[in-house]
Order: C-alpha cells, then structure tokens, then sequence
C-alpha cells in the first residue's frame, strides 16, 4: 500500500470511530457498520481479522484499522462512546417522531 493509501484507510478508520460505528461486544470481538456492510471484527491468536471482502483480498481494512486505533489509544475509545451515545440518541428522537431507522 503506498503512502496516500494508507491515509484514506486511516482517515476512514477514525471517520467510522467519529461517526459511533464501531461497537466494542466484548474484549476479542467488535461490530462495525462500514460504508458498505455491517462487519464482525474478531482478534484470535493475536491476529485481528475482519469478515468484509476488502480484508479478504489484502489481509487489512478500515474496520480493522478503526479497531486497533480503539485498541491502542485511549482517546478514540471516548470518542467512540461520546459518538455512539449521540448516534443512538439521533436515532431515538427519529423513533419518537414515528421515523423507523432500520
């Protein structure tokens, strides 16, 4: 992967974070609604995999990325909670108002 690359995986690693889509289900398996797809994130034998296509064919993906980022930095864990906090309350008013999200 050259330079720029790897900063569009980057830049979209953090956006999924921003944006609450990365859900931490327990310590070894998180949940990430791309762009695309919604995706398991899984670490086993410490190795960190993801079920999307894109990982499949290079062995590395935003969602994967998004998930070490929330691994190895503090920060982007309470970014991850404020944003999801704010998606699900987004998401409440829209139910409140009779608007089903699916």
């Amino acid at each position: 992967m050259n330079k720029g690359g790897f900063w569009r995986l980057y830049r979209k690693a953090e956006r999924l974070i921003n944006e609450g889509r990365v859900i931490e289900i327990s310590p070894i398996m998180y949940y990430v609604i791309g762009d695309h797809g919604k995706y398991f994130v899984r670490i086993q034998n410490g190795r960190v995999k993801c079920m999307c296509d894109g990982y499949r064919k290079r062995k590395y993906c935003s969602h994967v990325l998004s998930v070490l980022l929330l691994m190895l930095r503090e920060d982007y864990k309470y970014r991850m909670e404020a944003a999801i906090r704010n998606r699900l309350k987004k998401q409440f008013r829209e139910i409140v108002k009779g608007n089903y999200l699916r």
